[in-house]
């Protein structure tokens, strides 16, 4: 009420017509608030706080944690009672990867609504696609999850095959994770100096260099990796090692797990990474 009396006030001091203030105080009223961005964090918070609780549940009732050559107690020597363990912990690796596929699937559509960058007229058009059929799509998606659930348990999939399947969620988890934080980056990448936007490929080979002093193809200038990428290259770090050094305790052959830390490092390197490039024409000291 007290905007509306200001605006009154300022109005009795413009020499307008009476007309033309009612014109202009029915344009004021009816005019919208500008519309308050979505916060996702209150969507993804509570899934990730119930997932965590969930993994520590199962970590800490699960017989599949110990390794499966451990020496078994006498009452579980039997073949029915080794059948039933299996099915048992069988069904705890498929709770883990729907809840995994869930994550992804939830994560993933909020970055392919909302990734800034993504403005081609095919993504939108797939765009308006998928959200004409959005609760046929809510619907269904629940009945998938449980549909591959039911598969692994008729089919009696190998307990290792499940393992690395939590161990490529865990990855294809964190990377998209990565997308989610980046959607609001237009990706252009432009030099400081002679405002050269720089490609795709351009921006790899820039961020596989990996040094503190880089140079400029069109003007030889000289170009520094800014403060907050720096920071942000720290961070993945700490995210990726952690990755490598717990990737045995999933118990998959050695072949297996170089290919999916091949792929994850790729990953980071050639998609991830140039998410988050930017340059400046001066060091930025991280302190």
């Amino acid at each position: 009420m007290m905007i509306k009396e200001k605006w009154q006030q300022e109005l009795t001091r413009l020499h307008l017509t009476e007309q033309q203030k009612i014109n202009l105080m029915q344009t004021i009223d009816h005019s919208k608030r500008p519309k308050r961005q979505k916060n996702w964090t209150i969507v993804i918070a509570p899934i990730f706080v119930f997932t965590a609780l969930f993994f520590l549940y199962l970590m800490t009732n699960d017989p599949f944690v110990s390794p499966l050559n451990q020496a078994s107690d006498p009452v579980t020597e039997s073949y029915e009672t080794e059948h039933s363990a299996e099915v048992i912990r069988r069904g705890k690796h498929v709770a883990i990867i729907s809840l995994l596929l869930i994550l992804n699937g939830v994560l993933a559509t909020i970055v392919f609504f909302t990734m800034k960058r993504w403005q081609k007229p095919k993504i939108r058009k797939l765009r308006e696609t998928v959200y004409r059929w959005r609760y046929l799509l809510i619907i269904l998606s629940p009945f998938i999850v449980y549909a591959i659930g039911s598969l692994i348990q008729m089919f009696e999939v190998a307990i290792q095959w499940l393992k690395l399947s939590i161990f490529m969620l865990i990855i294809i988890l964190q990377i998209v994770l990565l997308f989610y934080f980046a959607r609001n980056t237009t990706g252009e990448v432009c030099c400081p100096h002679c405002r050269h936007s720089y490609s795709k490929k351009e921006q790899i080979k820039m961020v596989c260099k990996l040094k503190m002093e880089l140079r400029c193809p069109m003007c030889k200038e000289k170009l520094f990796y800014s403060r907050k990428y720096r920071q942000i290259i720290g961070g993945l770090s700490m995210l990726i090692s952690p990755t490598i050094i717990f990737s045995s305790s999933f118990g998959l052959p050695t072949t297996l797990t170089i290919l999916c830390l091949v792929f994850y490092v790729l990953t980071m390197f050639l998609v991830v990474m140039p998410l988050y490039l930017e340059l400046t024409e001066e060091e930025e000291f991280l302190l």
